[in-house]
């Protein structure tokens, strides 16, 4: 699996991973969390943070993504379970053998487990995206505590970290806040996202709107403050 995803002579070379290839860009990338087949957007989430992974069943989501000839129109990011962030090693593998394209890291915290993340992804092959010239998988890590905000600085010199992604509710928890639009939360993610800016790492974000209108007020509002990967969410029906 090879496909070039670096700059040369001046141009954002394609990716078969959308995800790269609009970063690389400098463009921003919209998502959803989902186990329902997508094509208007960048990525889906298929979520196993909580989940006894079953591979079949995530091989049936990203073979729905397949837009017919072996390539998912929208890039399946696996969140992996909450239970192994020491040990990511445990399913990473099988679940690049069943086809994702990335992964989102629950609660990382230290330079050690965002290593771990990064290396159970590269396994024999250098496929990480920023560690390899040719990388086409995408290492989305989440920030969710004040001790992972602490220890941005040591994170982001893991290389292949693509993306650093708040994680609002769970930091809200941590804090003991109201909920993720509390005021002291709201300022611990634009913490995050001007260390992104000044470290020029994209930086991510999930939006769970009450509407569509409101979806596209958080969306731009999101964009404006600098974050590029938006998990866009709404309750509308």
């Amino acid at each position: 699996m090879i496909a070039w995803s670096f700059w040369l002579d001046g141009f954002a070379q394609e990716s078969i991973n959308p995800i790269i290839t609009k970063l690389n860009a400098d463009e921003s990338v919209i998502g959803t969390f989902t186990r329902v087949p997508r094509f208007d957007l960048d990525f889906i989430v298929i979520d196993e943070q909580y989940n006894e992974v079953d591979f079949n069943d995530v091989r049936a989501v990203i073979r729905d993504l397949n837009d017919g000839d072996g390539s998912p129109v929208a890039a399946p990011i696996v969140r992996t379970p909450l239970n192994l962030r020491d040990t990511p090693e445990k399913v990473v593998p099988q679940l690049i053998e069943a086809g994702a394209y990335g992964f989102l890291f629950p609660d990382i915290e230290s330079k050690e487990q965002a290593s771990a993340a990064i290396s159970a992804m590269q396994q024999e092959r250098d496929e990480v995206w920023l560690s390899s010239p040719n990388g086409v998988l995408v290492a989305m890590i989440m920030i969710e505590s004040t001790q992972g905000i602490s220890n941005l600085d040591e994170i982001i010199e893991v290389p292949g970290v693509g993306v650093l992604f708040v994680g609002p509710t769970d930091i809200a928890n941590n804090i003991g806040a109201e909920g993720p639009n509390a005021p002291e939360v709201e300022a611990l993610v634009q913490e995050v996202v001007q260390f992104c800016i000044e470290q020029d790492v994209a930086c991510g974000y999930p939006i769970v709107a009450a509407s569509l209108e409101d979806a596209e007020r958080q969306t731009t509002q999101r964009l404006a403050e600098g974050f590029k990967v938006l998990a866009v969410m709404t309750r509308a029906q």
